[in-house]
């Protein structure tokens, strides 16, 4: 009896604990919980934001940037190992060759003073060349490319007509202080080879076959052969063209490519005199 009142009493309390099982209370709620989860998706913007346009647009210009970037250091890394090669070719030519070239292409006096140290190197100093070379081919980034290339290939081929067409008057003729620098004015006791000297000098400009077979016959001394070729080849050919020009101008080009003959014969007789 005691609990049946107990029972009675707390009934109404269950009821008030339990949630509604209303349909419409809980379609609304769910109705609210749904408008909420979608309302996120409904706000979002069609297309992109502004902002994000431009950062995509500053993107794809910093990766055309970044790319031209690679191409002007891949550019400044084949025009400095042109340079290089540049310097290895000069290197293999004579210092009167290096120095027709360097002034035909106006460079300084520096590159041919660093090309004469590395030609003095032995074959064993091989960092030291290599650390040369890439000064000297610093030295030449700023030449011609295609004049350069000329220069070098003309050398090599031995073509001194197209080669003195590339030079003015002044890269033709040899300065005064190179023309001292060569072993010209002789002491006294030397007049015996001077004197073979002038004879083989003659012969040359007479195109005498029994002394060109005399100089070239020459194996105690190593001389350039081609440089000699070449010292020939240009005093006859300003000879030639002597009649199309001004009197004063084709006589000092002469006596220039003379003098060079001569002084260039001169080293080989002394040499060779010397060694017999």
């Amino acid at each position: 009896m005691a609990s049946a009142a107990v029972a009675a009493a707390a009934a109404p309390l269950r009821r008030s604990l339990l949630p509604s099982l209303n349909p419409s209370c809980l379609f609304s709620s769910l109705a609210s919980s749904s408008h909420r989860l979608s309302l996120p998706r409904a706000l979002r913007p069609a297309g992109p934001l502004p902002s994000d346009v431009e950062d995509s647009d500053d993107s794809n210009a910093g990766d055309g940037a970044g790319e031209a970037l690679r191409k002007s250091r891949n550019d400044l890394k084949r025009e400095a190992r042109r340079a290089v090669q540049w310097g290895m070719d000069l290197a293999k030519f004579s210092p009167l060759q290096i120095k027709r070239i360097l002034r035909a292409a106006s460079l300084d006096r520096e590159v041919f003073d660093a090309l004469m140290l590395v030609k003095r190197f032995g074959s064993d100093v091989r960092e030291g060349k290599r650390r040369q070379f890439n000064y000297i081919g610093r030295l030449l980034r700023g030449a011609q490319p295609e004049l350069m290339d000329t220069l070098i290939q003309y050398s090599k081929d031995g073509d001194d007509n197209r080669l003195l067409a590339l030079m003015s008057e002044n890269t033709f003729l040899m300065e005064d202080e190179e023309i001292e620098d060569l072993p010209c004015n002789e002491e006294e006791g030397d007049k015996e080879h001077i004197e073979i000297a002038d004879r083989w000098f003659e012969g040359l400009l007479s195109k005498d076959i029994s002394v060109t077979n005399e100089i070239y016959a020459i194996h105690n001394v190593e001389f350039d052969r081609q440089e000699l070729r070449k010292l020939v080849r240009t005093v006859h050919m300003v000879q030639d063209n002597i009649e199309n020009e001004h009197e004063e101008e084709s006589t000092m080009k002469l006596l220039g490519a003379k003098k060079q003959l001569l002084c260039f014969l001169r080293s080989i007789a002394k040499e060779a005199y010397v060694k017999s």
